[in-house]
């Protein structure tokens, strides 16, 4: 059970290989749900009540309800209806719907702290509702967020993990499989240690992004 350089050789191109899998996984559905997060709360300002009641009920179900319920759904239930997804895009789905939610409110929220002058200036210069969100608000509400966006982000990391269970050969996966076949820690620990650095990696960038901010403001 002690740490093994041999096994490490031996999977290492695998790990690799997952490392790549969490990585686009990551990057792909992380960037989507800051979209999905940033655009509802800005439709929600338009007022118009239809729409505010579709993308309430949007929020309210992927907030209230567990992202690897809706991953099995999409991965096991919608073939039996005939729709077949592959397992990475089943993920890259569920976790930019999920998180996209998550985001929208911690937007929201951001964007009704924006000052009240703010809203009016930006009136009195002559730009339109969608302009005013799109030049004015939503860039101070992104910035003042940073962050709990941030926090979030994390959060996506780790759901990336949830993937393994329906298949997909992310970095989770091939550790349990490793272990699963030599019964030696050494791959699970080598994972967990570039969860480690994925997730330095992310909150450096953060840091830097919320700096650079700053000193533009």
């Amino acid at each position: 059970m002690e740490f093994s350089w041999q096994l490490v050789l031996k999977w290492g191109p695998s790990i690799l290989k997952s490392l790549t899998i969490t990585v686009e996984m990551f990057t792909l559905s992380a960037f989507l749900a800051l979209v999905v997060g940033t655009v509802v709360p800005a439709l929600m300002r338009l007022g118009i009540r239809p729409l505010n009641a579709l993308l309430r009920i949007y929020i309210s179900i992927f907030r209230n309800s567990p992202l690897l319920v809706f991953l099995f759904f999409l991965f096991y239930g919608l073939p039996f209806f005939g729709i077949y997804i592959a397992p990475f895009w089943c993920g890259v789905l569920g976790i930019t719907l999920n998180e996209g939610a998550f985001l929208a409110e911690i937007i929201r929220g951001a964007i009704q702290g924006i000052p009240r002058g703010d809203w009016e200036a930006a009136d009195s210069l002559g730009l339109g509702r969608f302009q005013v969100l799109r030049f004015v608000v939503v860039p101070q509400a992104l910035r003042n967020a940073i962050p709990a966006i941030t926090g979030q982000l994390s959060i996506v990391m780790k759901d990336t993990s949830l993937m393994s269970l329906i298949t997909l050969a992310e970095l989770t996966y091939i550790g349990n499989f490793i272990y699963s076949r030599t019964f030696n820690i050494t791959g699970l620990f080598i994972v967990a240690m570039i969860y480690v650095a994925l997730f330095a990696v992310l909150n450096l960038a953060a840091r830097v992004l919320e700096t650079r901010m700053r000193i533009r403001r």
